[in-house]
């Protein structure tokens, strides 16, 4: 769904001058002494809401200033998100707030609604569950854009977009909010071990890289219909296992080998999915464990010998046993700290993060026991972050310049529109929970920068600054619901609007020559300038 128009009065010069201009790399200045458990002055906080966040709002500059960048991260880490009223409201409203289970057995693999269907009825069940997985998309960006906790919110999504789910993808849709509010939970745990096992042991993700009906040749459920409720054989999906190697803990660098997939598969056997019409009795007879809507069933568990990143799992193991030590391998593996050590630093330091500061964090990970904690405070306790602050480099995702730009023109007003921003992250390209491959999103510059890119920032940074996007509320309603065909609805409800000042406050003094260079401009042209400038696409 494309963004509101651009004004016609933007010269069209200007607009391939910033295009142009915001291409360039900004050279970091020294930032002096540097210490976490030093105050914030009004630019450091602003640096930091920018750095691990989404951007400063007057209140959210406030509660920053005199905070130390320590206690920051402790917040981050510990502190839940807290919404102002009307978004709540708003939330509590969609789809998404339906408890998960009864919605399940109704909509889910085998429910009540989805047996002997004709064509009809089920392209209304496929409608519902559409609208959920639509739903998902916008109550995360909601929460995002309105929390008052924008640290802890910056670092979840970094950890969703690491163990990266496509919401989408078939019962993902009715799966994928739990999913979010099940990271959330191993976040507050402050451990990459607890993230790992919240996220494999969740059915989204079992459902997502097809382990959910993986089942070993030779095991009691390959020739019977008491598992699978299905009269044919099945066999060993590698998709899973792999993408727990190559993407959530070693790495494909890492000297890992194609017998380790392999094992690795066959350890994670009997892991997946309770359906509607499973026999609980059954279930109970032949030792399932069920967790929520997770299902470790042993009659599809390879239970034979197996030898995994060099340690020996004996035969005849109980199958949940062997998928926890496996797991903690992962999460505790040397390469595991430093590539995920190495992905926060792009993600939150630079591009190319020096190497004395991955290997202090990588080093932090492995006395800590994977401590998300202590990982990040030696990112943050480097001279190089201090640095990095000074003079931001780090080119935003289209998320980051969205959630910012939104902030600097509505300030505390909420960001109540769900419809625009989930409009305006797909025409940017990242849509929460919404990239087609396990990889997740890209966060360097070269992933994002572009000629079509930079025109789509100006054009937002126009549409905001002349009051054309009602950031601040939308029209009430289905709101989930995606209508590609009515682009008006995006304009319905109350836009922002601000003034020099204002900005000033949130983004600091404008640089002498973007003072210049809106010398000759009006007040709301000046606005557009400073939000499409090379220094508000860094943070």
């Amino acid at each position: 769904m494309p963004l509101p128009p651009a004004r016609a009065w933007i010269r069209p010069a200007l607009i391939g001058g910033l295009i142009l201009s915001a291409a360039m790399a900004l050279t970091p200045a020294l930032a002096g002494d540097w210490s976490v458990d030093a105050p914030l002055d009004e630019a450091g906080a602003r640096a930091l809401l920018d750095r691990l966040g989404y951007g400063a709002t007057p209140s959210s500059l406030r509660q920053t200033t005199g905070m130390t960048a320590r206690h920051y991260l402790q917040r981050a880490l510990q502190d839940v998100s807290v919404l102002p009223r009307e978004v709540s409201e708003r939330i509590a409203r969609m789809p998404v707030q339906q408890a998960l289970e009864p919605l399940w057995q109704r909509l889910g693999p085998g429910g009540s609604e989805r047996k002997g269907m004709d064509e009809a009825p089920k392209q209304e069940v496929q409608r519902e569950m559409n609208q959920y997985a639509a739903a998902t998309v916008q109550a995360r960006l909601l929460t995002m854009a309105n929390s008052d906790n924008p640290g802890h919110e910056a670092l979840l999504s970094f950890w969703l977009n690491h163990f990266s789910i496509y919401a989408p993808k078939g019962p993902v849709k009715l799966l994928a909010w739990d999913y979010v509010a099940a990271l959330d939970r191993a976040l507050r745990e402050d451990s990459f071990e607890a993230l790992l096992r919240a996220s494999f042991l969740h059915p989204a993700m079992q459902v997502y890289l097809d382990n959910a009906q993986s089942t070993a040749p030779d095991s009691r459920a390959a020739t019977s219909t008491l598992a699978t409720g299905r009269g044919r054989q099945r066999g060993i999906n590698e998709n899973l296992a792999r993408e727990l190697l190559e993407l959530h803990t070693l790495g494909v660098d890492a000297g890992y080998t194609q017998s380790d997939v392999q094992a690795l598969a066959r350890i994670i056997t009997g892991a997946g999915v309770y359906t509607a019409g499973m026999q609980e009795r059954n279930l109970e007879r032949a030792g399932a464990v069920r967790k929520g809507l997770f299902l470790f069933d042993p009659r599809r568990h390879d239970f034979g010998e197996k030898t995994f990143l060099g340690e020996h799992f004996p035969g005849g193991t109980a199958g949940l046993t062997e998928i926890d030590r496996a797991l903690q391998l992962m999460a505790r593996h040397p390469a595991t700290a430093r590539r995920i050590s190495a992905k926060l630093a792009r993600r939150f330091l630079a591009d190319e993060p020096p190497a004395a500061v991955v290997e202090a964090m990588s080093a932090a990970w492995l006395r800590s026991g994977s401590r998300i904690s202590a990982t990040l405070l030696a990112l943050l306790e480097s001279p190089a972050f201090g640095t990095s602050l000074a003079q931001p480099a780090k080119f935003k995702e289209p998320l980051d310049y969205l959630l910012s730009a939104a902030h600097a023109v509505c300030g505390d007003r909420p960001l109540n529109n769900p419809l625009l921003l989930a409009a305006s992250a797909m025409d940017m390209g990242q849509a929460p929970l919404m990239h087609t491959t396990p990889d997740g999103y890209g966060t360097q510059e070269s992933d994002w920068l572009s000629p079509a890119a930079m025109a789509k920032r100006t054009r937002l940074a126009i549409g905001a600054a002349a009051g054309r996007m009602p950031l601040a509320d939308g029209a009430q309603g289905d709101e989930f619901q995606a209508r590609p065909d009515r682009p008006q609805d995006l304009l319905k409800g109350t836009a922002c609007s601000t003034d020099g000042q204002a900005l000033t406050q949130l983004l600091g003094p404008p640089s002498e020559t973007l003072r210049q260079q809106g010398a000759a401009l009006g007040a709301t042209e000046r606005v557009a300038l400073r939000l499409a400038s090379p220094a508000f696409m860094r943070r």
